[in-house]
């Protein structure tokens, strides 16, 4: 795993050549050629990083690892300097970082030099009496036999070629520790460990094998997950912009890096490395590390605990914590560049946070943290590419914010009564993602005035459609996801037209002025969305919008409130690509008949979501309706008496839930002798909560039962 440290590294510092400019004048010549040196290096080492050189190549990636920790601080250190001083000593400062550029500018030549020692001594040890011209690649052994297959091929230099390395794993020391901070300890093992098995010899040996063949980026991606808890799912979109705000993803010419990242995330659940979690779909894509996997990738990372005496070890870079004040003295020596706080805290008033031994923060995550006010000495982390505030109770934000010039994601949602943004947040040039959303009784934020010099901007949700807005959105073309509030026949024609002007976008939610359940959400007919993918309109509507049935690209939908004379499936179920549908008090009729989805309706649904005060019955589905639903859920359908005819052919189904479930409808559905049992019996999970048991909803648990 040498190659990670060294080509994310070098992927930084050509960013920051590219964004700081200015700081780095007088000093491209050396930059350049500490980045050439690195550059090399990867080379070398080829995407994989594994190279065969025993002790020897063992402490050259210990001596590797130790230059590259120090000139990341050293870049930090510099960068700072320079922004606290405002200037005053640049010269002086700029001399004293050259001389510290110098000095690792002959580690990392050294360090080349070495490398080629290594490579051309392995390679003429292990290929003697052999022609460059009948080169042998030393291919893996994934059978774990201890054997090696050769094939040659011809006309190669030996350079083109690494060797395997010899631990695959990379275990005997990692240049990015992650410390796990908390009270639990690791509660699940391998599944083979759950149910009273040993691992197989084989089985650690396939996974073994899988892992020491993924890129180093994919490697680097699956270590990052491991930092969390075992039982704690992972929402997809935020370890996303996490990874990108890391610099742990590769870049790739044309591409968004957050696409990027999840083609990663994708190829690790492809490969069974990431489990999927299906048992709440609405809540979106959530995943963790497989078992198996977690047990290989901890070595990667230290586990400590608060209350051991151990300190933690200064190599730390990653601390994920479920008390932020017992580690707080140990961030001076530490220099961590990542902050996780996990579960829910109460932090106290003031400055809760050893800011000074936080500066070289990348990520601070404070969701849940019980925050009041977030300290003006938060702009003094002029490195911090993550702030994560959601789900505090934080009324305003300072306006020194506007000081983190590298800022990529800013996470308010629910973040207590916060209604506007101070203006200084417009400094935030390389800003990416701005997430809101209402908390109660707060409708959409207000931005200041200038939003269009967020150029950078990809995500930009619950903001306030009024105060001229709706019209400067427009200028916002690179806008990938927009959730906008407070939409009404004032603002409508501007709002609309701009958001035609966002070619990109693929994600949208729009909301009325009034509280959903009573506003009127405003559409155009006139209006021609672009390619969307998901889709969340909620407020009453006249009637379902002609356009809405044409965008094939559609996948994920809801309809919120809608109160819909006409069912909304004559059109929905016709939509090639849709996954999910959550039809939310979107369509109150007492009965669904077969018009609501007829033999190859919903070709591709997987999840459908219905709550209805109305809905008594659902009469019949046609035998090849809804061929791919696997969750089929019914959220506060209080009437409901029964279930459709036909529900017995849908054989995909995996999950139904029925909450609340009418008492005299539970007996129906028992497996002995209910009269509508066979049409749930294939189904594995069955999860219902019987009206007779909501006086006691807060003190038991839903029944959940396994046919």
């Amino acid at each position: 795993m040498a190659v990670a440290p060294v080509k994310f590294f070098l992927q930084r510092l050509e960013s920051l050549l590219l964004q700081e400019s200015r700081t780095f004048t007088g000093l491209e010549d050396q930059m350049e050629r500490i980045t050439s040196s690195l550059r090399e290096i990867g080379e070398l080492l080829g995407e994989r990083g594994s190279i065969e050189g025993g002790d020897a190549l063992s402490s050259w990636m210990k001596e590797l690892d130790a230059i590259i920790r120090d000139m990341d601080d050293q870049v930090d250190e510099f960068i700072i300097q320079l922004d606290w001083g405002n200037g005053s000593d640049s010269l002086g400062l700029k001399d004293e970082f050259r001389n510290i550029l110098q000095k690792s500018e002959s580690r990392l030549t050294d360090a080349v030099h070495r490398l080629f020692e290594l490579h051309n001594s392995t390679s003429t040890e292990t290929e003697k009496g052999k022609n460059v011209d009948d080169y042998d690649v030393m291919e893996e052994d994934p059978a774990g036999t201890g054997k090696s297959s050769t094939k040659t091929e011809k006309g190669k230099n030996v350079e083109d070629y690494n060797v395997m390395e010899e631990d695959p794993l990379g275990t005997r020391e990692s240049t990015d520790i992650e410390i796990l901070e908390g009270d639990e300890e690791e509660s699940n093992q391998e599944s083979d460990e759950e149910n009273g098995k040993t691992p197989s010899a084989s089985s650690c040996v396939v996974f073994k094998s899988k892992y020491s063949s993924l890129p180093y980026y994919l490697q680097s991606c699956l270590i990052y997950c491991a930092i969390f808890p075992e039982n704690h799912w992972i929402h997809k979109g935020k370890l996303v912009r996490m990874l990108v705000a890391e610099g742990l993803v590769q870049e790739k010419a044309g591409e968004f890096m957050e696409d990027v990242a999840e083609e990663n995330i994708n190829e690790l659940i492809r490969q069974g490395m990431l489990e999927v979690m299906d048992e709440n779909p609405r809540d979106g894509v959530k995943f963790k590390v497989s078992s198996p996997y977690r047990k290989l990738v901890k070595e990667h990372f230290v586990s400590t605990h608060v209350n051991s005496d151990s300190s933690l070890p200064h190599t730390t870079r990653r601390v994920l914590t479920s008390d932020l004040m017992k580690i707080a003295h140990s961030l001076n020596s530490l220099r961590p560049r990542s902050l996780f706080l996990h579960g829910k805290q109460h932090l106290p008033e003031g400055n809760w946070l050893n800011f000074a031994g936080a500066k070289f923060l990348r990520v601070l995550d404070l969701e849940d943290a019980g925050i009041k006010s977030l300290p003006e000495e938060v702009g003094d982390l002029i490195h911090l590419t993550y702030l994560g505030l959601k789900h505090n109770d934080i009324q305003e934000l300072p306006a020194r914010v506007g000081n983190l010039r590298a800022l990529q994601t800013l996470d308010m949602r629910m973040c207590g009564y916060l209604t506007a943004l101070p203006s200084e947040l417009l400094n935030l040039a390389r800003l990416r993602h701005l997430k809101m959303l209402k908390n109660m009784g707060v409708r959409g934020m207000k931005l200041p005035e200038g939003i269009g010099r967020f150029k950078n901007l990809l995500t930009l949700t619950g903001v306030q459609a009024g105060n001229g807005i709706s019209r400067k959105l427009g200028t916002l073309t690179q806008l990938r996801r927009l959730g906008v509030m407070d939409v009404d026949e004032e603002n409508a024609n501007e709002l609309y037209s701009s958001i035609m002007n966002m070619q990109g976008l693929i994600s949208l939610s729009l909301e009325p002025k009034q509280p959903s359940n009573k506003g009127n959400l405003v559409l155009l007919e006139s209006f021609l969305p672009p390619l969307l993918v998901k889709l969340r309109l909620e407020g009453q509507l006249e009637k379902i919008p002609n356009w809405l049935g044409s965008i094939t690209s559609l996948t994920k939908l809801r309809l919120g409130f809608s109160n819909l004379s006409e069912s909304p499936t004559l059109v929905l179920q016709k939509l090639p690509n849709l996954k999910v549908l959550t039809l939310w008090r979107a369509y109150e009729a007492k009965t669904y008949d077969t018009e609501f989805c007829k033999a190859g309706g919903f070709p591709k649904l997987e999840v459908l979501i219905i709550s209805s005060h109305s809905l008594e019955e659902w009469a019949e589905l046609e035998e090849g309706a809804l061929p791919r639903l696997q969750y089929l859920h019914f959220h506060n359908c209080s009437h409901l008496r029964k279930l459709p005819e036909g529900l017995q052919f849908i054989t995909s189904l995996k999950q139904l839930y029925l909450l609340p479930l009418l008492d005299e409808h539970a007996e129906r559905l028992k497996p002995d002798g209910g009269e509508e049992n066979y049409k749930i019996i294939n189904i594995p999970t069955i999860c219902f909560l019987p009206m007779s048991a909501l006086s006691s909803i807060f003190r038991n648990s839903p029944m959940t039962s396994k046919t």
